[in-house]
């Protein structure tokens, strides 16, 4: 009995506070959404598959001037006209296929010398079709 009326009390003083629930927290929610289905018994039930296409990289697509002055222009300059950091070669007038090279060796750490390491950073963040990109930019610089 004592429990039953201590309960009682309980409820009466969370129901008689003055506190306004809605309004002391901050945190607003939305109605449930209701989902109203068509279910029929008369046709089969098939499962269709769910194809997830992973996120695309937002780089990929870029052309090869918009990767250079993102990558490589605060390093090589503005026309590939500077020696990175007073270290590397000038890459202006450089063919597609000097670029290409140098861009997948710093990839794989085959090529450079001081600025290997740097390069292999820049260039470990490009995929193929990206390095086609600039390798075509570049070389018409």
């Amino acid at each position: 009995m004592k429990s039953l009326i201590t309960i009682a009390c309980a409820l009466l003083l969370i129901g008689c506070s003055d506190e306004n629930p809605n309004t002391a927290t901050s945190v607003q929610t939305s109605p449930p959404t209701v989902v109203e289905e068509n279910i029929t018994t008369d046709a089969p039930t098939v499962e269709t598959p769910v194809v997830t296409t992973p996120p695309a990289n937002p780089i990929a697509t870029i052309d090869g001037a918009t990767l250079y002055s993102q990558k490589c222009a605060s390093c090589h300059g503005a026309k590939a006209e500077k020696s990175a950091l007073n270290t590397s070669q000038v890459i202006a007038g450089w063919n597609d296929m000097q670029v290409k090279d140098a861009l997948t060796g710093y990839q794989a750490g085959t090529y450079g010398k001081k600025m290997k390491a740097i390069m292999q950073g820049q260039a470990k963040t490009l995929n193929e079709a990206q390095i086609g990109e600039l390798s075509k930019y570049i070389s018409t610089l």
